[in-house]
C-alpha cells in the first residue's frame, strides 16, 4: 500500500496553463484522461490510467540514461480526485515541481505540474483532459423554460420601449443617448475595473455566473510601501499564479564580475550560473510565477541609490527576458529576510487574489547556513542563514542555487542553536523545583541576565507588584545611584530587587556586600534566556513595540565577553534560574515569536 504525502486537498485541484493561468475546478466537469508529455517532444504523450504505470528507461520513453531506472516512477490516475499519484522508485531521486521526492512516498500531481525523472533531466509535464458531466432533467429544467417565456415577454416590452424611444424629439434622443452611453461605460467598468488602470483580473458575465480570467500586466510598474521600506517591481506580461518560483538575487541569480563579495559599481554583475535563464523559462512556461526577494539595506543607509538599483533590476529582467516580480527590502523590520513580510505582501496584495499553493511553490537562496568546506572543493561559510530560515518561516520547500540549477547534492547546514518554537514549550518558571519566588522576610534579589532576557519585565510583574522596591540602572543612570537607593531601602526595612545585567563578580559584589553589611539575606536570580534568545527577544520587541529602543549587537557581545557564572561563594544565600515564560497580548504576537527572527 502506498503511503501518500499530500501536496494539497484531494477534493480540490487546479489546471495550470501557459502564462500560469489558474482556474478552479468546476462542478460541471470531471477528469477524463491523464497524459505525461515530454517537454522536448521527443516522443508522443504517454497515457496514465487508473492502473499503475511505470515510467523510466525504456523504448517507450527513448531514455537510455543508465542513471534512470526502468521503473523510475510509478504513476496512477485518480480520476474522481482530479490528480495523478506519483511515487519515486529509482535508485536516484525524481523531482516534482522543483521538490525532490522521497523514495516510497506518494505525491499528488496536477495538470501542468513538472516531473523530472532525474534532477534537471528527462522533464515531463502532466496534461489532463476533462468532460462535461451529464445532468439529468430536473425541476430546474422546467423552471428554465419558464424563465425563457419571461425573457420573451421582457423582449417584447423592450421592443415597445425602443419604438417609443424613436418617437422622441431630437433633444430627448440626444439626452437619452448620453444617459445610455454613461450606463454602458459603467457596465464596462464593472466588468473590467477602471478603464484607466492595467487591471489583471476581469469579471466575465455569462448567464448569471462569473469567473475570473487572469490577464497579463500591460506595463512595467514600480511601487513603494511603508515609507519606502519595501519597493516592488512588476514587469510587463506578468500573470498571477498559485505556483511561485521564488529566488534570492545576489549569489543566487547573479554574481559580481569583479569577483568581490559586494559589487564595485551598479553594472558589476553577471548571471551566476549558465543554467539560470533556461531553468527560469521552463518554469515560467509551465505556469510558475517568477519572483525575487532581496535584502538591500544599503539603500536605507545611503550607500546605494534606489534609482541606480531600479536600473539594475530592469537590466536583469531584460537579460532573462521573462516576466517577473521583484520585492526589495531596504532596511530592518518585517520585510527583511528571514521575516516573511515580503512573502506576505506577495500573497495578500500582489497576486491578484490567487491563493498561493505553498506545497507547489519553493524558494532558492545562497544564504543557507552552510559551514566552510575545504575538500574536495573549497567553499566559504555562508554569510548567513536568512534565505533558508525565511523558507522555514513561510513553510515552503528550500533549495540552494547549486542544487536547483546544477543538480548538486544538498550540502549540510548548521541549524540555529535557538529554536523559538521549542522556547515556548511549557516549563516551570523557577529552577531548582521548589524555589520560592518571594520571601516574607526582608531580602535583596540581584538579577543577572542578557539585555532582552526579560529581567525588567520579570522584576516589575513578579517582584515589584509584590512590594519589592525596583532598582533599575537604566532608570537611575549609574551603578552608584543604584547602591545608594539600595542602602536607603534596606535602612527602611523594605525588600529590594536590583535590575541590572550584572554580568561579572565585580558588578554583583557591591550589592552583595551592602546586603551583608545590613544583615539582610541576598539571593541571585539568573535569567535562563541565552545569547541568541535574548537577541531574538530584542527583535521581537522592536517589531511589536515602537516605543522600544533598539539594542546594538555590540551590547550583547560585550555582556557575553564579560559574563561570569554566579556562585554561592560570592556570598549569595541561594541562586535561582528564571526560565523565560512569555505571555502574549495576541495570537498574532505568539505566531510572530515562533518565527526565526535572526539571520543566523
Amino acid at each position: 500500500m502506498l503511503l501518500f504525502l499530500r501536496f494539497r486537498n484531494a477534493a480540490k485541484f487546479s489546471q495550470s496553463q501557459y502564462l500560469g493561468q489558474i482556474r478552479s475546478k468546476m462542478d460541471s466537469k470531471t477528469l477524463k484522461e491523464c497524459f505525461i508529455k515530454p517537454l522536448t517532444d521527443r516522443h508522443p504523450p504517454i497515457r496514465i490510467d487508473t492502473e499503475r504505470k511505470f515510467i523510466g528507461r525504456s523504448p517507450e520513453t527513448q531514455i537510455q540514461d543508465p542513471c534512470c531506472s526502468r521503473q523510475q516512477v510509478c504513476l496512477k490516475a485518480n480520476l474522481p480526485g482530479g490528480f495523478v499519484l506519483v511515487k519515486s522508485l529509482g535508485s536516484n531521486p525524481s523531482v516534482l515541481n522543483g521538490k525532490q521526492l522521497e523514495k516510497d512516498l506518494g505525491y499528488e500531481a496536477y495538470d501542468g505540474d513538472i516531473l523530472e525523472l532525474l534532477p534537471g533531466n528527462h522533464q515531463y509535464t502532466f496534461e489532463f483532459k476533462f468532460e462535461e458531466k451529464k445532468v439529468k432533467p430536473t425541476k430546474e429544467r422546467k423552471d428554465s423554460k419558464k424563465e425563457e417565456r419571461v425573457k420573451k415577454q421582457d423582449s417584447k416590452k423592450e421592443e415597445k420601449r425602443e419604438s417609443h424611444k424613436r418617437s422622441l424629439s431630437k433633444d430627448e434622443k440626444r439626452d437619452e443617448g448620453e444617459s445610455g452611453e454613461k450606463k454602458s461605460k459603467k457596465r464596462r467598468e464593472e466588468r473590467t475595473g477602471s478603464s484607466s488602470s492595467s487591471a489583471s483580473v476581469e469579471k466575465v458575465s455569462n448567464g448569471g455566473s462569473s469567473k475570473k480570467t487572469l490577464v497579463p500586466t500591460k506595463e512595467c510598474k514600480w511601487e513603494d510601501l511603508d515609507g519606502k521600506q519595501l519597493y516592488i517591481y512588476t514587469s510587463k506580461d506578468l500573470v498571477a499564479s498559485e505556483k511561485v518560483a521564488s529566488y534570492d538575487m545576489d549569489g543566487t541569480l547573479i554574481k559580481t564580475k569583479s569577483g568581490n563579495v559586494f559589487p564595485k559599481t551598479i553594472d558589476d554583475w553577471q548571471i551566476a550560473f549558465p543554467e539560470v535563464p533556461g531553468k527560469l523559462k521552463t518554469l515560467h512556461k509551465n505556469g510558475f510565477k517568477i519572483v525575487i526577494f532581496t535584502n538591500q539595506a544599503g539603500i536605507s543607509k545611503g550607500k546605494l541609490k534606489i534609482e541606480e538599483f531600479r536600473t539594475k533590476i530592469e537590466a536583469l529582467q531584460a537579460k532573462l527576458n521573462l516576466p517577473m516580480q521583484v520585492f526589495i527590502s531596504t532596511g530592518k523590520g518585517k520585510y527583511r529576510k528571514p521575516l516573511t513580510g515580503m512573502w506576505d505582501t506577495l500573497c495578500q496584495l500582489k497576486n491578484d487574489g490567487v491563493k498561493v499553493d505553498k506545497a507547489r511553490s519553493f524558494y532558492v537562496g545562497d544564504a543557507a547556513g552552510r559551514p566552510e568546506v575545504k575538500k574536495p572543493v573549497k567553499r566559504k561559510k555562508d554569510h548567513s542563514c536568512a534565505d533558508r530560515l525565511m523558507a522555514l518561516n513561510v513553510g515552503i520547500p528550500f533549495l540552494t542555487p547549486e542544487a536547483h540549477f546544477q543538480n548538486a547534492k544538498e550540502a549540510d547546514w548548521v541549524k540555529p542553536e535557538f529554536d523559538p518554537r521549542v522556547a515556548l514549550e511549557k516549563r516551570q518558571q523557577l529552577d531548582p523545583p521548589g524555589s520560592k519566588l518571594t520571601s516574607s522576610q526582608q531580602e535583596v534579589i540581584v538579577m543577572v541576565g542578557f539585555p532582552g532576557s526579560g529581567k525588567s519585565h520579570f522584576a516589575r510583574a513578579q517582584l515589584e507588584s509584590k512590594g519589592y522596591v525596583h532598582i533599575n540602572r537604566d532608570a537611575l543612570g549609574s551603578w552608584q545611584k543604584c547602591v545608594s537607593l539600595l542602602d536607603s531601602t534596606l535602612k527602611s526595612g523594605k525588600r529590594a530587587v536590583v535590575d541590572n545585567t550584572n554580568p561579572d563578580v565585580d558588578s554583583r559584589k557591591r550589592f552583595v556586600e551592602l546586603a551583608k553589611k545590613r544583615n539582610v539575606p541576598c539571593r541571585c536570580f539568573v535569567m535562563g534566556a541565552t545569547y541568541k534568545q535574548s537577541r531574538h527577544n530584542n527583535v521581537f520587541r522592536e517589531l511589536t513595540d515602537r516605543s522600544h529602543s533598539s539594542i546594538n549587537d555590540m551590547v550583547f557581545n560585550m555582556y557575553k565577553s564579560k559574563y561570569q557564572e554566579p556562585a554561592l561563594s560570592e556570598g549569595f544565600d541561594e541562586i535561582v534560574k528564571v526560565n523565560f515564560v512569555p505571555k502574549f497580548e495576541s495570537e498574532a504576537d505568539e505566531k510572530l515569536y515562533k518565527l526565526y527572527l535572526l539571520e543566523s
